[in-house]
């Protein structure tokens, strides 16, 4: 039992230890921690300072015998604070990271976390109920017994140790922010060198657009790609449907895209009988799956790198070709959403591809839908964010009544005039008038801050990625769910209009002069 007791002391030492300079190494990592578990922020900081050196006390205090009792019940409190704040996040649902170790090792809480802590609690425990009088042998005994030098070459290893802890740490930090350097480089790259590339210069400012792809009548490229579900599908089995086919190239990461892909849902209803829409897209399954899949195209194609791009000679994105029944180049590659548009335009009006090289028909209208990408009645997206307040909420969870999304940024002025009539139409709702859920995007803490005083459901969108889902890509915008998850209203932008769809109809006064 001496031994164990001894053994006991030495573990929680360690852990300690360890703990307490590696906290002191990381007091701003503590302090975000201490306010995930709830402690107030004014009382974080002085807090985040001063445990380190308490844990560091604590693991000194285990070794003499003369204060190995005390420094197990202050580990036993210790941990038992530790083990209660885990309990009560997770109870919550709430899992903050624990950094017991800082840098060296943080990890989210979770119950094999909490058991850990009890386990350590449950060796202190034990020191405890032995009594103040017997916490087992001395664990500097053993240096009586040492000559000087082999005290001397202890002293420099210990030393060394720490030395080299030190050197770790800071290794592990320099890595971590070299590692999220070289990630984000490499994700501007990706955007610059995919989608915001310049098109070739031309001699002058009134000249067109140079003609781009392969010659009109050439057979248009084989391919044979992977859909993000692994079915193989080819240019031969997209022309069997007995239609013109629309290439339109796109990527994961390109913003004109998002503009753009909403639409296409748009087309394959109207023009199901004349065009097939195929999607050849950049990127990994998972970076499709996320940002590509859910604008709900029937014809997604994976080109990994841009091998199908580049047999048809289309050097960014968005980009459109149209290939004929017959499987030959029906139209050059076609850049940009308008563009774009016009060509499936001419297409779709003429039953030919054939446009001038920039895209544009002088003859015939853009392609418009009207006020939204829905009709009353259909559908409307599902999607999934969290709420301000940490749940997780879905379509479904909106189902049962009538509801107003509100697409809104803190950042957007409009956004910021309509607050306060969106606040008081929270104190005193029309009758029959919608719940509202806001779709904010931006910035978590800016949401909060501007956000915070509304009554309503706030959803945290940072990218906006839900707006395009819904034909949007301006704030303040809306739309009407009614209680069985179907579009109810056109698509709403601006306050007059979102305040309409509210049930609140503002009269602009005249201006009267004073002279």
């Amino acid at each position: 039992m001496e031994i164990a007791l001894l053994t006991s002391r030495i573990i929680l030492a360690l852990v300690f230890g360890v703990a307490g300079v590696a906290k002191a190494n990381d007091t701003s990592g503590v302090r975000r921690t201490l306010i995930e578990f709830g402690v107030p922020e004014w009382l974080a900081a002085p807090v985040s300072g001063g445990l380190p050196f308490v844990e560091i006390l604590v693991a000194l205090s285990l070794l003499p015998l003369a204060t190995a009792w005390w420094g197990a019940v202050a580990s036993l409190t210790l941990l038992a604070v530790f083990a209660i704040g885990i309990a009560v996040s997770l109870k919550r649902g709430q899992t903050p990271d624990c950094n017991c170790f800082g840098q060296l090792h943080a990890q989210p809480v979770s119950w094999s976390v909490f058991w850990r802590n009890v386990l350590l609690a449950g060796v202190a425990a034990l020191i405890v109920l032995k009594g103040k009088d017997n916490p087992g042998p001395s664990a500097f005994k053993w240096l009586d017994d040492l000559k000087s030098g082999e005290v001397a070459g202890l002293v420099l290893g210990l030393a060394a140790v720490g030395l080299l802890t030190t050197a770790v740490v800071y290794l592990r930090r320099v890595f971590a922010h070299q590692t999220a350097l070289l990630e984000k480089v490499d994700a501007m790259k990706r955007l610059i060198d995919e989608d915001y590339a310049e098109p070739p210069p031309v001699e002058r400012p009134d000249a067109a657009a140079p003609l781009e792809g392969l010659p009109l009548g050439a057979p248009a490229p084989a391919f044979s790609l992977a859909t993000v579900d692994g079915e193989l599908v080819s240019l031969e089995a997209l022309l069997a449907e007995g239609k013109q086919v629309l290439l339109l190239f796109v990527s994961p990461n390109c913003m004109p895209c998002k503009t753009l892909l909403p639409v296409v849902r748009i087309w394959e209803r109207d023009y199901d009988d004349q065009l097939t829409v195929a999607l050849i897209s950049k990127g990994n399954v998972e970076e499709n799956r996320k940002r590509i899949a859910k604008f709900g195209a029937r014809h997604l194609l994976l080109q990994g790198d841009d091998a199908v791009s580049a047999s048809y000679q289309s050097s960014w994105t968005p980009a459109a070709v149209v290939v004929s029944r017959e499987g030959r180049i029906a139209s050059q590659v076609t850049y940009g959403d308008d563009a774009i548009r016009a060509l499936v335009n001419h297409t779709v009006t003429t039953g030919a591809g054939v446009v001038a090289g920039n895209g544009s028909h002088p003859h015939i209208p853009k392609i418009t839908v009207g006020s939204s990408l829905f009709k009353i009645g259909e559908p409307a997206p599902r999607f999934s964010l969290p709420a301000l307040d940490g749940r997780e909420v879905g379509m479904e969870d909106l189902i049962g009544r009538d509801t107003l999304l509100l697409f809104w940024d803190p950042s957007c002025p409009f956004c910021q005039a309509i607050s306060e009539d969106l606040k008081v139409w929270e104190d005193n709702p029309p009758k029959g008038a919608p719940s509202l859920a806001i779709l904010a995007s931006g910035d978590k803490d800016a949401v909060a801050a501007k956000a915070g005083e509304f009554k309503s459901l706030i959803l945290l969108d940072p990218e906006f990625d839900i707006g395009p889902l819904y034909g949007t890509n301006s704030t303040p915008s809306a739309v009407l769910i009614d209680g069985d998850g179907r579009i109810a209203s056109t698509l709403a932008v601006g306050t007059r209009h979102v305040l309409a769809l509210a049930g609140v109809h503002k009269v602009e006064l005249p201006v009267v002069s004073r002279s």
